[in-house]
């Protein structure tokens, strides 16, 4: 009886395993563009594995793997919060063209840079729900599930995010 509870027990852990190795680096991205700091974020990713672990029993399935673990690191940033004063920003991702002109290579760079610092100030849950549609591709419905929020609040959240980032940006923008 003892030797089937260990073999099941091993064969959970093994599928644990296999999910986290597949889905660690998008965890693992979520929390930097959360936190805007990489040291950081491995916190955040690291103590959400942990409470993935224990909380393993009770994962039913009926989300995603890859949701239900953007739900606990969301849970462990907004837990870490309150500790940390401000976030750092994000650092923007280099363009992958990179364009011929040297000057607007440097102009694109800095609208990157600009762009993070913008999205790192936004409210947590702005800041949320726009990192996991833009960046991380989620649909509204699985954002929804992701923060536990209905649809038309994601829906909403992005519209209030989406403008408040244009309007900060307006000046930066009409330049070119």
């Amino acid at each position: 009886m003892r030797k089937r509870q260990k073999m099941a027990r091993s064969a959970e852990t093994g599928r644990l395993d296999d999910l986290v190795t597949r889905h660690l680096g998008d965890a693992l991205r979520l929390a930097i563009r959360l936190t805007g700091d990489p040291h950081w974020a491995e916190e955040v990713v690291q103590e959400a594995l942990v409470r993935a672990t224990r909380g393993w029993g009770v994962f039913r399935g009926e989300a995603a793997f890859r949701t239900w673990l953007f739900r606990i690191v969301i849970h462990v940033f907004r837990d870490q919060l309150p500790v940390r004063a401000k976030a750092e920003p994000l650092d923007s991702e280099p363009p992958e063209p990179r364009p011929s002109d040297p000057a607007q290579q440097v102009l694109d760079e800095e609208l990157g840079r600009l762009v993070a610092a913008r999205v790192s100030a936004l409210p947590p849950r702005q800041r949320e729900v726009l990192v996991l549609t833009a960046y991380e591709g989620l649909s509204a419905d699985e954002v929804a599930r992701v923060l536990g929020i209905r649809r038309a609040n994601v829906h909403a959240t992005l519209h209030v995010a989406r403008q408040r980032l244009r309007a900060e940006l307006a000046p930066y923008l009409n330049e070119r």
